[in-house]
């Protein structure tokens, strides 16, 4: 059975190496996207043997369209391959459903074993998160952010790093209004009453690792 892959990633330049490097490997990229919503109808247009995408994208982040990915194609192979190497982030996204999480600085070869591994059916986590994450699965202090939609954790992460409301709907795509109401549902679900508030509780949870400064 041909190994195919869809690609996501915002930047051109690292679709670009990761195809070349996979093509080394005998796979094959037979699409590419740049964004959530894009990697949705490329999904169901190619029907790939694996994805491989990244978190962090304008619009639809990649948290939210592995989510909907899932709920329509509950079998479906991903691997997440993220800058971030928050616990928290491999934590949400594993419990989404994805079958891999890689950081990007990793060597590359991580990477690859990860895409052989989840073809083969098993879950791949890299080195570098896998005991902390096995340590987070088991602790209390995680489960505040179970109540948010991915949404609202990439707008609740956004806000946790200082950026303003103005800054979060450009990023993603989306209007004031919406950025402001979904601010309000995340500060309910979190019963937390000002930004300084829900930072110090990023920080706590591990979403973010130092202060920003932030207004009421």
């Amino acid at each position: 059975m041909e190994k195919t892959i869809l690609l996501v990633d915002d930047h051109a330049v690292v679709r670009q190496g990761l195809k070349s490097l996979l093509n080394q490997w005998g796979y094959r990229v037979i699409a590419e996207a740049d964004s959530g919503e894009a990697a949705i109808l490329q999904n169901q247009e190619h029907k790939p043997g694996l994805i491989i995408m990244d978190l962090d994208m304008p619009g639809m982040g990649g948290l939210e369209a592995l989510q909907r990915i899932i709920l329509r194609q509950k079998n479906i192979k991903i691997i997440v391959y993220s800058m971030h190497d928050d616990n928290i982030y491999a934590l949400r996204a594993m419990q989404a459903g994805a079958k891999g999480y890689v950081v990007k600085s990793d060597d590359i070869n991580v990477l690859i074993d990860a895409v052989e591994k989840v073809f083969q059916g098993e879950r791949f986590i890299g080195r570098k998160i896998a005991e902390h994450l096995a340590i987070d699965l088991m602790n209390e202090n995680n489960k505040p952010l179970e109540k948010l939609a991915p949404r609202e954790f990439e707008v609740f992460r956004q806000l946790a790093v200082g950026n303003s409301l103005d800054v979060i709907a450009e990023s993603l795509n989306i209007s004031y209004k919406t950025v402001a109401n979904i601010q309000t549902t995340i500060r309910r679900k979190l019963d937390v009453q000002t930004t300084a508030n829900l930072v110090h509780l990023a920080i706590q949870l591990g979403v973010t690792r130092s202060k920003a400064s932030v207004t009421k």
